[in-house]
């Protein structure tokens, strides 16, 4: 008989699908002489040290299995993501994590601007009242992006976000060098426009980018990146304190971003959906009337209220501790990592919990405990504002990443970026009322009384969004915006 006949039977290698191996690309079951073994890639850049652990524990089990003729494991584990990402799609969203990361650093909510507003007061000798009213004016640039906001839905969102963080670096970097506060805050009000048009950009391509099941949990990823680098300007607070040298400083270190930014550009492809709608008449027409009209006057209207309680919770944070609570930079430094360090992984719960659950179950609860919570931060003292920041930047941060998919699902591809200005536009005239309100109470009845009285605007604001929004978990883009086609990412 031919010798052939008598070789073993030769057992091929399995793919593994990604309900067995999540997060990994290109995972392959491999039998060999001493057993069997699973080889894969990452396709995460620069964020792959933090789930190789825990993919490689995977692999383990998977190799246990097979090995003892077991099923192979399936189920998303907790730190996978509802609804697989293909490797393209992680590339992506990792790049664009890695500019949130650096941008953030300087820009953003809780920004340079915010965490160093005490010792901008010293650098230009003002008081709380020209502080005020300043922020409220920074605001203001929000309103110059219903210029440059549109363009993503013009000219494509990569491009938009590639050439406003680089924007961003210079602008942010020369800010801490002006000799006026004139010059500061006007200096802010051109970057603030920057950065609504990049966040919102960000936003509305990871949005397009990922599946419906996960579209939450990578709004959280990309959030949970921006406070990486709301953490590293918190760390730079005692050099912003160490003299008007050192507040320069801590602006120029955002140039150290820029090639960064231009490597993590080289993963971030641009949406497939824009591409298909690319050709679509885009107008601020369309989102101010008919159906997107009523959708955005109610997204508006919450976001108007919300903003009037949370701009000056952020803005004034650190000053309140100041003045308040005589802590000093060092102090004021420890205060907001410990307090806001557990909030961390809340962002990852509260976004997969809205993917998994719903939208409004999780995060109406979680954003109403947080209100509570911040407007008792402001009236306690001693030991209690300790628990009370942290549990309310706990709950906020859950309930902010469950509730934040609204903004790109509820407006249609062609004017989704048009959408989501507006709404940002009317959030920060919410935020300019609460500050001017504040500046107006505070000579009177105390920083922390007339923030905590904004509270009220804060649970209107969750009132209506109960009452008004729809349930968009788990639903493609085209479903939850009314498009007439469902169609792919």
């Amino acid at each position: 008989m031919p010798a052939a006949w008598f070789d073993p039977p030769v057992i091929s290698s399995v793919p593994l699908s990604p309900e067995v191996l999540p997060v990994a690309a290109d995972g392959v079951l491999v039998p060999t002489p001493d057993g069997h073994r699973v080889t894969y890639r990452l396709p995460i850049p620069y964020f792959a040290p933090l789930w190789a652990p825990l993919v490689r524990r995977r692999a383990r089990r998977i190799e246990r299995a097979a090995d003892a003729g077991r099923p192979l494991p399936k189920g998303v584990p907790w730190w996978a993501p509802p609804a697989p990402f293909d490797a393209r799609t992680s590339e992506g969203l990792a790049g664009l994590c890695l500019i949130s990361l650096l941008w953030s650093y300087g820009g953003g909510t809780l920004s340079l601007l915010s965490l160093t507003l005490p010792y901008a007061a010293d650098a230009y000798s003002v008081g709380n009242r020209a502080l005020a009213t300043g922020l409220a004016v920074v605001r203001a640039g929000v309103l110059l992006a219903l210029v440059v906001g549109p363009l993503a839905d013009r000219f494509g969102r990569r491009r938009l976000v590639l050439w406003a963080a680089i924007a961003h670096c210079l602008l942010a970097a020369s800010i801490g060098l002006l000799p006026t506060f004139e010059l500061y805050i006007g200096a802010h009000v051109l970057l603030r426009c920057i950065d609504t048009a990049l966040a919102i950009a960000i936003g509305v391509l990871v949005a397009q980018l990922v599946p419906a099941g996960s579209r939450a949990i990578a709004l959280s990823l990309v959030g949970l990146a921006a406070g990486g680098g709301i953490a590293l300007a918190t760390v730079s607070l005692p050099l912003a304190a160490s003299g008007r040298a050192g507040f320069a400083a801590v602006y120029l270190l955002q140039l150290l971003a820029i090639p960064l930014i231009l490597h993590a550009a080289r993963y971030v492809p641009e949406s497939p959906r824009f591409l298909r709608h690319a050709r679509e008449p885009h107008h601020y027409r369309e989102a101010l009337t008919g159906r997107y009209g009523r959708r955005l006057r109610l997204l508006g209207g919450a976001t108007f209220l919300a903003a009037i309680f949370t701009a000056p919770i952020l803005e004034f944070t650190t000053r309140y501790l100041s003045d308040a609570h005589g802590f000093s930079a060092l102090e004021i430094a420890v205060f907001l990592v410990v307090t806001g360090g557990p909030s961390v992984p809340m962002v990852i719960v509260g976004g997969r919990l809205a993917d998994v659950v719903a939208r409004k179950r999780v995060g109406i609860p979680l954003v109403f405990a947080a209100t509570l919570a911040y407007a008792g931060f402001y009236l306690a003292s001693g030991f209690w504002i300790w628990p009370l920041a942290t549990a309310g930047a706990m709950c906020g941060s859950a309930g902010g990443a469950a509730l934040a998919p609204y903004g790109s699902e509820l407006f249609a591809t062609r004017i989704r970026a048009e959408a989501q200005t507006l709404t940002l536009a009317m959030g920060v005239t919410g935020s300019a009322a609460g500050l001017g309100i504040v500046a107006a109470l505070s000579g009177s009845i105390g920083l922390g009384d007339s923030i905590a009285l904004l509270a009220v605007m804060q649970v209107a604001a969750l009132a209506v969004l109960a009452v008004s929004f729809p349930e968009t978990a788990r639903l493609e883009l085209e479903q939850t915006s009314g498009e007439s086609e469902p169609g792919p990412p």
